[in-house]
């Protein structure tokens, strides 16, 4: 099997921290290169976010952090939310439209959920600044973790 599309570098960059309800969530964009940051595409991923994450935010279970991944490919928009719960395991949902579309983002199912390189890149970034900072660390620090923020181009 051989590639179809040569890979192309893709910029991962923080946008924001997101707080709303209790929630305090980076926000960061993947963009392909033909595009630019589509601000339409950022309001409509918070407000899709306050529609899966739970509330309260803060409770035994779950710590009201998180981050938001806005994807935006060369055909679609892909968007994740995703908080931590139980101490090591992340809740996430993704959400899915055509790229250049107003219509709404949809969540993603069964055999059509998939991460991508870019997407993996950033879950291991944020995999390891919760490692690292809550449960690693002696006093975990939920502010140094959302601190801990990742801008690069993979």
């Amino acid at each position: 099997m051989k590639p179809t599309e040569p890979y192309i570098a893709r910029a991962i960059s923080f946008i924001e921290l997101f707080e709303k309800q209790g929630w305090r969530l980076k926000v960061y964009s993947i963009l392909h290169p033909d595009k630019t940051l589509n601000q339409n595409l950022i309001k409509a991923t918070e407000e899709t976010a306050l529609s899966f994450l739970p509330q309260p935010a803060v409770t035994p279970r779950h710590y009201g952090l998180g981050f938001i991944s806005v994807h935006q490919g060369k055909s679609y928009d892909f968007v994740t939310v995703a908080y931590w719960a139980y101490d090591s395991e992340l809740k996430h949902q993704t959400y899915m439209r055509p790229s250049s579309s107003s219509q709404r983002l949809e969540p993603v199912t069964g055999d059509e959920l998939s991460s991508d390189v870019w997407d993996i890149r950033l879950l291991a970034f944020e995999r390891d600044a919760w490692l690292q900072n809550v449960l690693r660390s002696p006093k975990p620090d939920l502010e140094a973790y959302l601190q801990e923020r990742l801008t690069e181009t993979v």
